[in-house]
């Protein structure tokens, strides 16, 4: 616990006041930048802007670049090419043909920079993974402080189970996501006056994929943990496409069928958010409690 915090409470402060000097600098100077204007499939009344990944992002990047981890060249790369197309999108619309390539050229170069080498039938299934990770992570940021509360659970989650290990530079990584989401929430919990937009969501999809990788490669978690973790969104997300793909709907674009948003629509957003709040909070005690037991 000391190593953690000797090597990582600068990067950690520094993450949470860029995220929130951002923030509001982009609330302040820049209110009708990128703005996600309400249509039939929102879930929002007025144009809210779509740029607080952007501050999510900036601080985790700066914090990352001051921390004792030094970043793999090919993670790093992953990482700038999915932004830059992600933000992009946050401007002008890019096509999913153009953005799955996109997912799919980050994921492999994540994998390429795992620590050690997989058997080669991992490639395809955690290449599949990690691109419907990246984008159940943008379809389920659909309502306000839905997103940005899976993020800080689930990276202190995983974070915790890290400390636990011994894995201190991961579990300063997770820090960096929780306090960066934390601030984000402040500005996107209901009714939210600031969105992820892609360039939020992707990435946190994209680093909740690296992190699980890199915790089962170095024995803080097995892959069953970060699946638990995260099963309030995979598991909406993926009955959601099932049931769009075998009605024959175009199921990558918005719209309103996912249970969280049915469950909005009925009994209102707030209500909705902590009835999501109890699921995550269960789905991390699970997780926790498998890697107890050693069944994960």
């Amino acid at each position: 616990m000391t190593e953690l915090w000797g090597g990582w409470l600068t990067p950690i402060l520094l993450a949470a006041a860029i995220s929130y000097g951002l923030t509001n600098v982009l609330l302040s100077n820049l209110r009708e930048f990128a703005l996600d204007v309400p249509n039939h499939r929102s879930m929002h009344d007025m144009p809210v802007p779509r740029t607080g990944g952007w501050a999510l992002v900036a601080g985790c990047v700066v914090a990352l670049a001051v921390s004792p981890v030094s970043v793999p060249s090919p993670l790093f790369a992953g990482f700038a090419l999915l932004l830059g197309i992600s933000v992009i999108d946050d401007l002008r619309h890019v096509s999913a043909r153009v953005r799955f390539s996109v997912h799919l050229l980050a994921v492999a170069l994540v994998l390429a920079a795992l620590p050690h080498a997989i058997a080669w039938w991992w490639y395809p299934l955690l290449l599949l993974g990690g691109v419907w990770m990246i984008n159940l992570y943008n379809f389920m940021d659909g309502m306000d402080g839905l997103a940005g509360s899976m993020a800080a659970i689930g990276f202190a989650s995983l974070g915790l189970l890290c400390v636990l290990r011994g894995q201190s530079d991961l579990a300063g990584i997770c820090a960096l996501f929780v306090v960066c989401a934390l601030i984000f929430l402040r500005y996107n919990w209901p009714s939210a006056r600031i969105f992820l937009g892609d360039a939020g969501s992707t990435s946190l999809g994209l680093a909740a994929v690296a992190v699980s990788l890199y915790g089962w490669q170095r024995g803080a978690f097995g892959l069953l943990v970060p699946l638990v973790v995260f099963a309030p969104f995979w598991l909406d997300a993926t009955w959601t496409l099932l049931r769009r793909a075998l009605a024959g709907k175009r199921w990558w674009e918005a719209h309103r069928e996912h249970f969280y948003q049915r469950s909005a629509l009925r009994i209102g957003v707030q209500k909705t958010l902590y009835w999501q709040l109890g699921f995550m909070s269960s789905a991390s005690i699970l997780a926790h409690a498998l890697a107890a037991l050693g069944w994960a």
